[in-house]
């Protein structure tokens, strides 16, 4: 049976265990004598001092300002004459010494602390709370073996410890609960109560950043941010923030993202992405990514496949994988303003900005000035228009995150052959603004720039002039393969393809 938790604890962290226990242990350790098995005690005096007698043997101990002491020999072998505090007289008596198991008595029984363990599955776990650079305290499971926990506590400490059937993650930034059915729940409860009211100087620095970062698509900032609050399970586009410039507010908006969500946010390496163990990061719903760059095939898939997976399998060292929900949010900022990853043409789970450089007098107080703001921002975020989701399973259309820096990474994502065959077509689209439009199949390209290069094959061409670059294809046909002025008028037979020439000139036309 599992033992309810009271409901007013005593922080051990602000009160000394033992200086808590001398002073107010007194009776437990003369309850504690009177139920031992060594006679029936009477004569207990609640005046200036207490005495204690055993009816099969006399014995007499002193009880005064607190402290204990023998007046003559003893059953419990107490010195005559000495001092006993009831914490000392705990540990000698009830725990033989054993000091720790002893504190620990006094922080979970006495003191009315909630216990630092629990159990899911056939697993112990140690809860384990830590502060962290922002002041964020974070909990962190850890295994703990059985034996440590009786040897620290004793056999019967096992049964305050709550056990749960499974881990699970269920996000609420408003109702929070600890426990889902019997599994135990891994989001973190919401740290911030939201204001009743504001005014505009009460969100200044918070606006001010959100404005800096997402400049023109402002409102859309707002709306992202009013989705990670009020809809935690929403899937999101993964946000990009590019610069090649230093200090330009990115890492400031990842603060102030950690500020707000606390513990069920987290910052993370490139590495820690493609690293087997994804326990770093599984459990979170924002994970920010800092100066990032993804050359790596299997890093970028792994990436985009985070945006849109339902669950994920959690892989911790020694601990058994286990399946959750996964409602993660990615965030990535980067140096790299055209090519932190790759990103297809055809790609829409990538919403890419370009930071500028900040301007004016910098605020070096600025993170303090956004964590007193929460607040209200959050009661900005209360007050505004709830989000339509259905119009895209990401909320915002891809049409709506179409941005310059976007289209940069994708023209930089380009496979090096399609840049190339860019360039060549439009140099000879100069050369020859004469001609209004290029007819021409894989094996022209291959013939005329490329007939030497033995790595370049005719069906690879024909594979990035079709999928890759989607040129426009003829019919079957006769035509002058890639026309030119020095084209001798000799025809070929095929289903060209056709490209329009930007620099075509009417009044230069032969």
């Amino acid at each position: 049976m599992i033992k309810e938790e009271p409901k007013v604890a005593i922080d051990p962290n602000k009160i000394n265990p033992i200086d808590y226990f001398n002073e107010n242990g007194a009776q437990y350790i003369l309850n504690f004598m009177i139920s031992k098995p060594l006679g029936r005690f009477t004569g207990i005096d609640s005046f200036s001092y207490t005495t204690i007698k055993s009816e099969k043997k006399q014995r007499m101990i002193v009880l005064k300002d607190n402290v204990f002491m023998a007046l003559m020999s003893n059953d419990l072998q107490m010195e005559v004459g000495e001092l006993y505090s009831p914490f000392r007289m705990l540990v000698e008596f009830k725990f033989r010494m054993n000091w720790r198991r002893a504190i620990n008595f006094i922080i979970h029984d006495i003191m009315h602390n909630k216990v630092d363990y629990i159990r899911v599955s056939t697993k112990f776990f140690k809860v384990i709370k830590k502060r962290d650079r922002n002041d964020i305290i974070r909990t962190e499971l850890k295994v703990w073996d059985k034996m440590t926990i009786v040897d620290d506590y004793g056999k019967k400490f096992l049964d305050k410890i709550i056990c749960y059937d499974d881990f699970t993650i269920e996000p609420d930034n408003k109702n929070s609960e600890i426990a889902i059915g019997n599994n135990y729940n891994l989001y973190a409860p919401f740290a911030h109560e939201p204001a009743l009211e504001y005014t505009e100087d009460d969100i200044k620095w918070s606006v001010n950043l959100l404005k800096h970062i997402f400049e023109e698509q402002y409102e859309l900032g707002l709306m992202y941010m009013k989705v990670l609050y009020d809809m935690p399970t929403q899937k999101l586009p993964i946000l990009v923030l590019t610069s090649e410039e230093r200090s330009t507010g990115k890492t400031t908006f990842l603060d102030f993202l950690e500020l707000i969500f606390g513990a069920n946010s987290v910052v993370i390496n490139p590495q820690d992405i493609s690293n087997s163990f994804n326990g770093a990061y599984a459990s979170s719903n924002i994970i920010m990514i800092e100066e990032s760059r993804f050359d790596n095939v299997q890093a970028t898939e792994k990436l985009k496949n985070l945006a849109t997976q339902k669950k994920i399998l959690v892989n911790s060292k020694f601990v058994q994988q286990y399946s959750i929900p996964f409602h993660g949010k990615l965030i990535i900022t980067s140096n790299d303003e055209n090519k932190f990853s790759r990103v297809d043409d055809s790609e829409i789970r990538y919403w890419v900005r370009k930071v500028p450089s900040l301007k004016g007098i910098a605020n070096h107080g600025i993170v303090k000035d956004l964590k007193n703001e929460i607040p209200y921002f959050l009661c900005m975020l209360n007050q505004m228009d709830d989000i339509d989701t259905s119009k895209s399973r990401m909320v915002f259309e891809a049409e709506l995150l179409k941005t310059e820096a976007l289209a940069t990474v994708k023209k930089e994502s380009r496979a090096g052959l399609h840049k190339e065959l860019e360039l060549l077509f439009d140099a000879h689209s100069a050369e020859n603004t004469n001609v209004k439009e290029f007819k021409f199949i894989a094996k022209d390209v291959k013939l005329k720039w490329f007939h030497s290069n033995n790595r370049i094959e005719i069906n690879y061409i024909n594979s990035m002039l079709e999928k890759a670059m989607k040129l426009p294809r003829g019919g079957m046909q006769r035509y002058i393969p890639l026309e030119d002025n020095t084209n001798t008028g000799r025809k070929r037979s095929g289903k060209p393809f056709i490209i329009q020439n930007k620099y075509y000139d009417p009044n230069s036309e032969r």
